[in-house]
C-alpha cells in the first residue's frame, strides 16, 4: 500500500493496526528507522492500542453489568416459585434483591474504573502532544512569545481535557494531532 493510502487510512480510521501498517510503509520506502517520524508512531501506536484495549474492556464491563442487572429478575422469578409463604418469599426476596444489588454496584464500578483508565491514556496523550506541539510551534514561529505560545497550545488542546468529550472524538483530535506532526517530520520539518 503506498504511503499516501497508508496516511489517508489512518486518518479515515484511526487504529493501531493502520499505524504498524504505515511504519511498514516508511521502513519499506527506506526511512531510517532512527527518524524522529518512528518516535511519534510508536507514541501514537501505544495511545491507539491503549485506547482500542480500554474500550474493548470497558464494553465487556458494561455487557457484564448488564447481565448481572438482568439475572436479578432470574432471582425474583426463582424465589416466586420456591417460596411458601408471604414471609418466606418476603425474606428470599429482600436477600436475593441485597445480593444481586451489590453484584450490579461492583460490576458498575469496574465500567467506572475503565472511564477513568481510558481518561488517564487521554491526558498522556495531551501531555506528549502538547511537548512536541511546543517544539513544532517553536520551529514554526520562533518569534512567537511563549506566553503567546502557550495560550495557543492550550486553546488547541482544550477539547480533548474537556471530560465531557467522548472518547471516539477525542481519538480523532488527537490522531489529526499526531498526523500533522508526522507529516511535519516526514517533509523535513524535524
Amino acid at each position: 500500500m503506498p504511503l499516501r493510502e497508508s496516511l489517508s487510512d489512518l486518518l479515515r480510521s484511526p487504529s493501531a493496526s493502520a499505524v504498524w501498517q504505515l511504519r511498514g510503509e516508511l521502513l519499506a520506502d527506506g526511512l531510517d528507522p532512527d527518524h524522529a517520524a518512528f518516535r511519534l508512531l510508536a507514541e501514537l501506536h501505544r495511545y491507539l492500542d491503549r485506547i482500542e484495549t480500554g474500550a474493548a474492556s470497558q464494553e465487556h464491563s458494561e455487557k457484564a453489568s448488564m447481565m448481572d442487572i438482568g439475572s436479578l429478575g432470574g432471582v425474583v422469578a426463582s424465589d416466586l416459585a420456591e417460596a411458601d409463604d408471604a414471609t418466606e418469599l418476603a425474606r428470599r426476596l429482600l436477600a436475593g434483591a441485597v445480593t444481586e444489588g451489590l453484584a450490579v454496584m461492583a460490576t458498575r464500578q469496574h465500567v467506572k474504573a475503565w472511564r477513568g483508565e481510558l481518561d488517564s491514556v487521554h491526558r498522556e496523550a495531551a501531555w506528549y502532544l502538547y511537548e512536541e506541539l511546543w517544539r513544532w510551534a517553536a520551529r514554526r514561529k520562533p518569534e512567537l512569545e511563549p506566553a503567546e505560545r502557550r495560550r495557543l497550545l492550550d486553546q488547541l488542546l482544550a477539547p480533548v481535557r474537556d471530560e465531557g468529550l467522548t472518547t471516539g472524538h477525542k481519538k480523532s483530535i488527537f490522531c489529526s494531532l499526531f498526523v500533522l506532526l508526522l507529516v511535519d517530520s516526514l517533509a523535513g520539518g524535524v
